[in-house]
């Protein structure tokens, strides 16, 4: 899971881990969300497949921006299904497409000569098993000669997979799926030219593109707005808790929240309060995905 310093896997207790049961091959990941049945609400999933799609929605294909807010429900497969397949691979994506994920969600990185590419973190070391390759200083031609491990997957024996460039994603999925982008550990100064690389790629980028981030973003989330673009700010229930002003203070920020499944009713009541949408995160299978809707999700 994620939280402000773009780590994974935080610990906290508020996020219990949720094993996903089944075949690794059925499942759509633990990465994912959920939107709930009053379309103010979303609830991450992990590791559901085309079952629990169904029960959600109807909808167990891929929808752009305006028709995904319309459902009653919906998923996205975060960093493409990271239990099942590697994570942030063509490969990933592709298996979450064939399930029936609705949407799709990138954390990016930069190289050293501006190829933005799918990277969660600032290194290539948890992925690749390098030992302090930053990825900012690394051209990408040096990048793509590593390749994604399946060790954090259910199935640690199938093959590792290439990173890929943004517009690999892009190419194949904009103009069927939503796909959320978070430029995690790329600095700010790039951000327009992220933006300019969605605004050539596609008719309506507003319709095949939601800037992710976390709640005390704020470069990222302006200035996709700026450029006509929808956001989703996440957030944790343990952080709204102890900082009361959290939300009052960052929410103006993103046209859509977020908050962890597992929060208190009190967390989850706050965030519905600005009758935004509310996305849930992160669910690990149907059980949780019930419980984040059953939350308000």
């Amino acid at each position: 899971m994620e939280h402000r310093d773009g780590c994974a896997d935080d610990p906290r207790p508020d996020r219990p881990a949720v094993e996903s049961r089944g075949s690794a091959r059925k499942l759509l990941s633990r990465r994912g969300f959920v939107i709930g049945a009053v379309a103010v609400g979303v609830a991450a999933v992990a590791g559901v497949g085309v079952p629990l799609l169904a029960s959600i929605n109807s909808a167990t294909e891929g929808l752009r921006v305006t028709p995904l807010f319309e459902k009653p429900g919906f998923i996205v497969a975060h960093r493409g299904g990271s239990r099942d397949w590697p994570e942030m691979s063509m490969e990933a994506y592709r298996h979450s497409v064939d399930v029936g994920a609705n949407a799709l969600e990138i954390s990016l990185s930069r190289s050293s000569d501006g190829v933005w590419f799918g990277l969660h973190d600032s290194t290539l070391d948890r992925t690749s098993g390098t030992k302090g390759f930053v990825a900012s200083e690394h051209s990408w031609a040096e990048i793509r000669t590593y390749r994604i491990s399946a060790k954090d997957t259910l199935d640690k024996e199938q093959p590792s997979q290439p990173y890929i460039r943004f517009e690999d994603l892009v190419d194949a999925y904009a103009n069927t799926h939503t796909i959320f982008v978070d430029p995690k550990k790329a600095k700010r100064q790039h951000h327009p030219e992220l933006i300019a690389k969605m605004k050539a790629a596609v008719d309506d980028p507003s319709q095949s593109f939601i800037a992710k981030g976390y709640c005390m973003t704020t470069a990222w989330p302006a200035i996709a707005t700026a450029h006509g673009l929808k956001s989703w700010g996440y957030y944790y229930g343990s952080e709204v808790e102890a900082d009361p002003q959290l939300l009052s203070s960052t929410q103006s920020r993103w046209s859509s929240l977020g908050m962890n499944y597992a929060a208190s009713d009190a967390a989850w009541e706050r965030a519905l309060a600005y009758a935004k949408p509310v996305l849930g995160h992160i669910i690990a299978d149907r059980r949780a995905a019930k419980f984040a809707l059953s939350r308000g999700a």
